[in-house]
């Protein structure tokens, strides 16, 4: 098992005492350095100083469990944005009555790119309203997703 399969589960409990879900976890090397980078949700959205805090309770806690065996790497923590990427069930829930972007790994009468407002989810199908029509999508052939933003 890796050092990231290993911490995954201690971060997401640390987490979960704040009020906070881990959204992505992952652990790369950016040049020289190793980046362990930590990207955390909520339903009351993430600020900056809540991040401060998440890096600095991290911090610790990576060194009690002595993640990376000693080695050095940066700590990044950050929300996912607005710009977040939609991937399971509870990220489609969270936009329902938003326009999303969708792309496929089958395709839906020949489109690969679907632009529609989500109507509902469950834990295998996203409804979805496009041009007036629902259409019933497998969460499984949804290859990617965003919101899409509008400004007023």
């Amino acid at each position: 098992m890796s050092a990231v399969e290993n911490i995954k589960p201690v971060i997401e409990s640390k987490l979960k005492d704040f009020g906070f879900e881990l959204f992505d976890l992952r652990f790369f090397q950016a040049g020289s350095r190793s980046i362990l980078r930590v990207t955390v949700d909520s339903e009351d959205g993430v600020t900056i100083r809540d991040c401060e805090i998440i890096s600095s309770e991290l911090s610790a806690l990576l060194d009690e469990q002595n993640f990376a065996s000693g080695r050095p790497y940066n700590l990044e923590v950050s929300s996912p944005g607005i710009d977040r990427q939609l991937r399971t069930a509870r990220d489609f829930r969270r936009v329902t009555g938003r326009p999303v972007v969708l792309h496929l790994t089958e395709g839906l009468k020949g489109k690969k790119t679907l632009k529609g407002e989500v109507v509902k989810c469950d834990d295998n199908n996203l409804t979805l309203m496009i041009e007036n029509n629902s259409v019933e999508i497998p969460l499984s052939d949804i290859y990617s997703g965003k919101e899409e933003i509008r400004f007023k």
